[in-house]
């Protein structure tokens, strides 16, 4: 789900929705609720449109990137691992968020953030990719939301945003209970900013 592109409504969802999380200021505090929707994740490898709210699930990483870039990177690397470190593949991906920001194509698919069920990225246990129509601006407010992980309820151990996206993650469905502060990247939930295999919703900012 999108949150308006309108300055003024944006400041309303940031009003509403973390005004809690900057007057604290801290790592976890609570958050208000909005309404959630859930979909099937039976796959190893999932992509989530933000703007759709519909998820799919492939067998391969490589299969859900081709998915989720809308089959403009079909040879992404076989290991997560491999994918998150390698500026290349970085590079592909901001790229096609650059492309979508200059074209008038509705119905672009952006790469926002691959969270991973393991820290350090590792492939055992499958992947996350969140999609929007556009990346995030940098401005501070909140771009995209999902409101459930439904599938990936409680699973996310590391993660990595693209096309300038920080992640917050929710303890709870509809953005309740504890959060993560913002960050574009977490190779550890475990170590670094807790919730590790806890987060229910996120905010993409």
């Amino acid at each position: 789900m999108r949150t308006s592109m309108s300055g003024r409504s944006k400041r309303a969802v940031v009003v509403g929705t973390l005004a809690t999380a900057m007057a604290g200021g801290g790592l976890f505090a609570t958050a208000s609720a909005a309404s959630a929707t859930t979909a099937p994740a039976d796959k190893d490898h999932c992509v989530v449109n933000l703007a759709t709210d519909r998820t799919q699930c492939y067998d391969t990483f490589p299969q859900a990137i081709s998915a989720a870039t809308g089959g403009q990177i079909t040879d992404a690397p076989q290991s997560p691992a491999a994918a998150a470190a390698s500026r290349s593949f970085e590079q592909r991906i901001n790229a096609i968020g650059r492309q979508a920001a200059s074209s008038a194509a509705p119905l672009a698919t952006v790469t926002l953030s691959i969270e991973y069920d393991w820290n350090y990225y590792q492939t055992t246990a499958g992947s996350l990719t969140i999609t929007g129509t556009s990346g995030c601006d940098g401005d501070g407010s909140v771009e995209w939301m999902k409101t459930s992980l439904g599938g990936w309820n409680d699973r996310i151990s590391s993660f990595k945003g693209y096309n300038g996206c920080q992640v917050r993650h929710y303890q709870h469905e509809n953005f309740a209970g504890a959060y993560t502060s913002p960050v574009g990247e977490n190779p550890s939930m475990m170590q670094h900013g807790g919730l590790n295999n806890q987060a229910s919703s996120i905010h993409l900012i």
